[in-house]
């Protein structure tokens, strides 16, 4: 088993959401405020802050988790003991965070845009914060796409590491070549 005060103050599940939480609170009060983005395009930004989150989920998962250590060593871990809840660093955490929602008012020209960019990133986040936890809870549904994503990652949790990385979307293991084939997956 891992140490885990090894890697300073940790959080588990449901701990794990809070600063997320705390982020997109500050970036919806902040969206308040700001005028500079209509509607329709805050829809979209929303929407396309989602779609990066899943991207970079995948990239976190497949290049950090899987290749970096200590990362790599405490994500085996979780491989090992899917049962028993992930702790994560709160230095990770507060960086990933900070990221999400710093990074797009860094590089964005528009301070408004740049802000549901960001919610969109942010709540990618917490949605794959909570589905991760209902993918390892004995009692997930089988069926729908909660089924269809406990499939997915279950397969990828029992000897299929290097493939099935995604767990809100395939669509990235389609395009990197690492979704697995039809006949490979099993449909329990």
């Amino acid at each position: 088993m891992v140490d885990f005060r090894s890697m300073g103050p940790a959080l588990a599940f449901p701990q794990t959401v809070l600063l997320p939480l705390a982020a997109l609170g500050l970036l919806i009060r902040e969206c308040l405020h700001t005028a500079d983005v209509d509607l329709t395009a805050a829809a979209g930004l929303l929407v396309f802050g989602l779609a990066v989150w899943t991207l970079a989920e995948y990239l976190l998962h497949r290049f950090i988790l899987h290749r970096i250590e200590p990362f790599r060593r405490w994500h085996l871990e979780h491989h090992w003991h899917p049962e028993v809840p992930m702790r994560t660093p709160l230095l990770f955490s507060l960086m990933l965070v900070l990221g999400l929602a710093g990074a797009p008012l860094l590089l964005w020209a528009s301070r408004g845009q740049a802000v549901v960019f960001s919610g969109g990133l942010i709540l990618g986040h917490l949605a794959q914060e909570l589905v991760h936890h209902q993918l390892h809870r004995a009692e997930c549904s089988r069926k729908g796409w909660l089924g269809e994503r406990w499939r997915y990652h279950d397969f990828h949790h029992h000897g299929h590491e290097g493939q099935a990385f995604g767990t809100l979307s395939s669509v990235w293991d389609s395009l990197f070549g690492t979704r697995p084939g039809a006949r490979v997956m099993p449909d329990r």
